[in-house]
């Protein structure tokens, strides 16, 4: 411990960790990333201690892995943060374990599986009143031919991680009888049958997609926000936002009020919901149980959730929060992109995109001045990531034996090419107190913001 002060160790290293460690830094308590992919927080001069895990992060073997942490590395009391869905799920599991060493943020799986799991979460949105998309749950392939569905509709799994861990997506796409026949099959592949949903495609870009970040306490929305996912990439459906707004929008704080005080949870949720301009209504789509990928919007905005986080589970009073209006969120680095998805889709146009620019109060995902080197080594690493499992194909579908080869190049499980990449040394070790060179003078450095 730095000062006697219980830290946080997240389950994660990417840009959504990144704000959180920062947040965590300005009040003055410290922080340790574990991942097996090291991303941009990894990089932050802020960090006391970033431990690299060589399997999934939802390997139950971590579980022994970070117990040794938090007595080896002085982490005993700390909080367990993870920042990811397979992480999240992890400890769920595994509560009883980890909760003798460290403070969960996570509830356990009973109790999270009635939001993760969007088969629960559907029965508690018809049980509060909260619209949602018409589903529909085939046994098998021959239950496919009994659904009475108007097209296109989408193939997706009850639990996520599953599909976008195998096919790099989040739905499927379905036009007609025969589609329905060949994407069923598809994600059967990679989903238990019994996780795949038909759901009804609901019409509407980004500027239909809203969420509620709230933090709660037994159930009880403590503080909210809400806020339009206004672009996202890809912009059909998106693996995350690229450009956020906040919005005042009351009905939807009172729709998720239902739905978390329904559910019992406590901590930081997002309760993400499409507007369906056919009828009116604004349907539920996912509830997230851990950071997201905009919280930094909410700090700017005045409702620091990952400190709010931290006062909850440490049994520290909660400070007085009140959200303002008028802030946006930008990932530069997918927005980009994005826009270019929508000018070609005749979703927006050149001037609109550069409209959003004027905004005066924008906040940026990874940049900041006074903690440069994440935002150096973000495209890098993205690049790597995107491209990884394209030279994987190629070296598994390369000529063999035609002269020479080239040894395989040495790649980390979680798909991070580990010379001179995963730290500036070009060394990728377990233990790394801090990159060479970028040790922090303060742990609390004064006025940290994204922006």
């Amino acid at each position: 411990m730095a000062g006697g002060r219980a830290g946080a160790l997240l389950l994660g290293s990417d840009f959504k960790a990144l704000g959180a460690v920062r947040s965590l830094a300005r009040r003055g308590i410290p922080t340790a990333l574990v991942d097996n992919d090291p991303r941009s927080a990894w990089y932050s001069r802020y960090p006391l201690g970033q431990h690299l895990w060589t399997d999934r992060m939802d390997s139950p073997r971590i579980v022994d892995f970070l117990v040794r942490l938090s007595t080896d590395r002085g982490y005993l009391g700390w909080m367990l943060f993870p920042m990811q869905d397979d992480a999240v799920e992890l400890v769920s599991h595994f509560t009883s374990e980890l909760g003798r060493s460290f403070r969960l943020t996570t509830p356990e799986w009973s109790v999270l599986q009635r939001v993760q799991d969007k088969r629960f979460a559907h029965e508690m949105a018809d049980r509060v009143g909260v619209s949602r998309p018409r589903t529909f749950y085939p046994a098998n392939a021959d239950d496919l031919l009994r659904l009475d569905v108007e097209y296109p509709v989408i193939i997706k799994p009850s639990l996520s991680m599953p599909m976008q861990r195998a096919l790099h997506c989040k739905a499927l796409v379905v036009h007609d009888q025969a589609e329905l026949a060949a994407m069923y099959r598809l994600a059967a592949d990679s989903v238990p049958a019994e996780l795949i949903m038909v759901q009804e495609l609901i019409p509407g870009d980004g500027r239909t997609q809203f969420s509620v970040a709230a933090f709660c306490e037994r159930g009880e929305m403590v503080a909210g926000m809400a806020a339009r996912r206004t672009r996202q990439f890809p912009y059909d459906f998106g693996m995350s936002s690229s450009f956020v707004e906040t919005v005042d929008r009351p009905d939807l704080l009172q729709q998720a009020c239902r739905l978390l005080r329904d559910a019992g949870l406590s901590g930081m949720v997002e309760v993400e919901f499409k507007h369906d301009a056919r009828d009116g209504s604004d349907k539920l789509l996912d509830i997230n149980v851990r950071p997201w990928g905009w919280h930094q919007l909410c700090i700017a905005a005045g409702l620091d959730f990952p400190y709010l986080q931290y006062c909850l589970t440490m049994k520290e009073p909660l400070p007085p929060v009140a959200p303002i209006n008028g802030y946006a969120w930008r990932r530069m680095l997918t927005d980009v992109p994005a826009a270019m998805q929508e000018i070609r889709a005749g979703v927006t146009s050149p001037a609109l995109y550069l409209r959003s620019y004027l905004r005066r109060r924008t906040v940026r995902s990874v940049w900041d001045l006074r903690d440069p080197l994440p935002a150096l080594v973000d495209p890098t690493v993205t690049v790597i990531r995107m491209t990884e499992p394209r030279l994987r194909a190629w070296w598994k579908a390369r000529p063999k034996n035609r002269g020479r080869m080239l040894p395989e190049p040495f790649v980390n499980p979680a798909g991070a090419v580990q010379a001179g990449l995963v730290n500036p040394a070009g060394l990728l070790q377990e233990e790394l107190v801090s990159p060479p060179g970028i040790l922090p003078d303060t742990l609390t450095p004064s006025g940290i913001q994204e922006g």
